[in-house]
């Protein structure tokens, strides 16, 4: 979950994942009390996640995702007045104070081009990665974006691994960056301490904040 200018932006919901602390979607609905917007970056499952139910829990919410798939889990939810379909490119107006970028990302999906989003306010840019591999362009986020905080995948098999998170770290230079997408299984565990060191080693001035899930930080 992500707080930009007064809005609650989840991205990827799946809050009862393994390693999740909520037991329930009723336990984090009956914490969090609202959302504004739902990102979703791709159709799989551990992405997907909760976000149907969440749409139904959470009525003044917005689905935001690629077009396909938008209206699939729109109707899906009962909410297709709801929900945002765009596509990678330009800008998408979710507030007078919140603007969404969907920027492409190397993976799969069958419904629809998998993304990552750049949520952009007057707090700074952040960057979700979603599930990608390395690509050269993302320097083209970061000079387009000025990004302030990167969620980059750091898992492997699937996405990125740690050598190439740390490259792309180089090409965004964020100030912050969060590593996301590992441990949840064993095909994807790493240390993410290599991240810590490699981005001391390499002198880059990002700052690398490993977050415990359900871990919050203020930035």
């Amino acid at each position: 979950m992500i707080e930009l200018s007064g809005h609650k932006v989840l991205v990827d919901p799946w809050i009862t994942n393994p390693l999740s602390p909520y037991k329930s979607v009723e336990d984090f609905v009956n914490e969090v009390k609202s959302v504004d917007f739902i990102v979703v970056t791709h159709d799989h499952g551990d992405h997907v996640g909760d976000a149907i139910d969440l749409m139904r829990r959470f009525k003044g919410a917005m689905l935001v995702g690629v077009y396909e798939l938008a209206n699939e889990l729109g109707s899906r939810a009962g909410a297709l007045d709801r929900i945002i379909g765009a596509n990678v490119g330009g800008p998408i107006r979710l507030s007078r104070d919140l603007t969404a970028v969907l920027t492409p990302a190397h993976h799969s999906s069958t419904i629809g081009d998998p993304v990552g989003v750049v949520l952009i306010s007057r707090e700074g840019a952040i960057y979700h990665a979603g599930d990608t591999g390395l690509f050269s362009e993302m320097s083209l986020i970061a000079e387009l974006y000025d990004v302030k905080v990167a969620l980059l995948p750091v898992g492997g098999h699937f996405t990125m691994g740690v050598r190439e998170a740390l490259k792309a770290v180089e090409l965004i230079k964020p100030k912050y960056v969060i590593p996301i997408h590992y441990n949840t299984f064993d095909l994807i565990k790493v240390d993410v301490q290599e991240l810590v060191e490699g981005v001391r080693l390499a002198k880059i001035p990002t700052n690398v904040i490993v977050l415990k899930p359900g871990e919050s930080l203020n930035l």
